[in-house]
């Protein structure tokens, strides 16, 4: 006969198992619903760096290797450029397989994020935190377009993760993985460091250091070693990206105002979405209730995420990001790191609510509060390529010939067409050379209002010619495109 400790073990193991499958079959739900709204919001790439991402992963899945090791900054970020040519060597390039790399790291950040707050707190915070990623506004509008900062989220996101379980078991395993998923997020982003961010944060809270936190910075140069051996095999020297990532951000012109971020994350009437403005939607706000919710609990494991990103806001506020001082540019998508932290506390926060219904009821409300948000985020993303769209709509169902155009519409019109068109730049050519063929005045932006891209089209394509047969003025938002067929 069974004791009847032995049967009360085995129904609480039962109970466990059936609760544990519940919640996986809720994590299911809600990764189903963070794909259907990026899905329903679908952007593609678009006006950040993405095109140069696109060609150069098409190089690698022809088997040209190059950009990895080459001298553009962002094909030389692998973990872009690697990732984004596995998928062009298995479903092909184009508009869609270029957007599946994001959108994988997105839903699998919305999946961390569950482990993040189980481990933190409990499952059902685990199960508010995956929830409320999965309508973040920023990161839905992102989720599809070609930035690091998105696959940098995960990585760091399982750095954290790798970090507390190393805590909970006292393995050192679990430290090197920490430091090596931040190493990966090297490979995707300069702003990798902002991970040893979160350990100098729980140091601070907790008033210890272990002997065990070498292991993460072992596993970080872990990464760098391997990169630094492979660029000294093919350019002779293990800096290389180092210096081309340097000698870039010396060169380029970047926002670097200092209201640009307060701005971003305060204003909530009066939108610019053009500016950037309602990306977070609300978020900011829950950041700061939920953040003094928890010091008033006084509960180190959410204040330790408060930290963070505190800390990490006054580097991306006053940061530099050259030896000269430079200051580090402004962009909204690189506040895309702080949408598992957000989602946290705010879980935390109402995960604590006493009556579950109105747990729920904040949660809807939420939701639909950041809707807006959302939609004019993605509206605004879709208006910048709606041109290049058009012209593509147009274009496909006329016969086939080669098509002329500015190098601000070239590189869209080729992903759209999947690069099996015959697609042309205009700048420099000369009239001889265009027969039989499509040609597009005014097909982007920066060839109408940009006079350096302007300057570099020819004249008689400015004023073309009287024998160019006009086949359609595009109506778009910004611009006025003009298709013609040259015989």
């Amino acid at each position: 006969m069974r004791s009847p400790s032995i049967n009360n073990k085995q129904f609480v193991k039962s109970m466990r198992k059936k609760l544990s499958e519940k919640i996986n079959k809720k994590l299911f739900l809600i990764v189903l619903f963070a794909l259907f709204l990026r899905a329903y919001f679908y952007v593609g790439p678009n006006l950040n760096d993405d095109i140069d991402y696109i060609f150069s992963a098409n190089q690698v899945a022809n088997g040209d290797f190059y950009p990895i090791y080459g001298h553009s900054i962002n094909a030389l970020r692998s973990m872009m450029t690697l990732p984004i040519a596995l998928f062009f060597k298995l479903f092909g390039p184009g508009e869609i397989t270029s957007s599946l790399y994001p959108l994988l790291c997105s839903l699998l950040t919305v999946i961390v994020c569950f482990f993040l707050g189980k481990v933190l707190i409990n499952e059902k915070v685990g199960l508010y935190s995956a929830l409320i990623i999965s309508f973040f506004p920023l990161d839905i509008a992102y989720s599809t377009q070609l930035v690091p900062t998105t696959p940098l989220t995960l990585f760091l996101s399982l750095s954290l993760l790798s970090f507390l379980e190393a805590e909970k078991k006292s393995k050192k395993l679990f430290y090197f993985l920490s430091g090596l998923f931040i190493g990966i997020g090297y490979l995707a982003n300069e702003l990798f460091f902002v991970g040893f961010i979160f350990l100098i944060s729980y140091i601070i809270l907790h008033k210890k250091i272990k002997s065990n936190y070498i292991f993460i910075f072992f596993g970080a140069l872990s990464i760098f070693f391997i990169e630094a051996t492979f660029l000294y095999i093919t350019t002779g020297n293990p800096l290389h990206r180092i210096n081309v990532i340097h000698e870039t951000e010396r060169m380029i012109g970047t926002n670097t105002a200092l209201d640009y971020y307060p701005r971003v994350v305060f204003k909530l009437l009066n939108i610019n979405f053009e500016a950037h403005e309602g990306n977070l939607g609300i978020f900011f706000y829950l950041f700061l209730i939920s953040s003094l919710y928890a010091l008033s609990k006084k509960n180190k494991k959410m204040l330790f995420l408060t930290l963070w990103v505190l800390l990490t806001f006054l580097y991306l506020e006053f940061g530099i990001m050259t030896t000269e001082f430079k200051p580090i540019a402004k962009w909204v998508r690189y506040l895309i790191i702080f949408g598992p932290s957000f989602s946290i506390l705010t879980a935390f926060a109402i995960s604590n609510i006493k009556k579950v219904n109105v747990q729920y009821f904040v949660l809807i409300l939420i939701f639909l509060l950041s809707l807006p948000y959302a939609y004019g985020a993605v509206q605004t993303y879709r208006d910048w390529t709606s041109v290049f769209k058009e012209e593509y709509i147009f274009l496909k169902g006329l016969e086939n010939k080669t098509i002329y155009t500015d190098q601000g519409s070239l590189g869209f019109l080729m992903v759209y067409f999947n690069f099996k068109k015959d697609i042309r730049n205009l700048e420099f050519r000369s009239i001889e050379e265009i027969k039989d063929a499509y040609v597009i005045v005014d097909g982007s932006v920066g060839a109408v209002y940009y006079p350096p891209m302007r300057e570099r089209i020819p004249q008689f394509v400015r004023n073309p010619p009287e024998n160019w047969k006009l086949l359609k003025i595009l109506d778009t938002k910004y611009i006025k495109p003009k298709i013609y067929y040259v015989e």
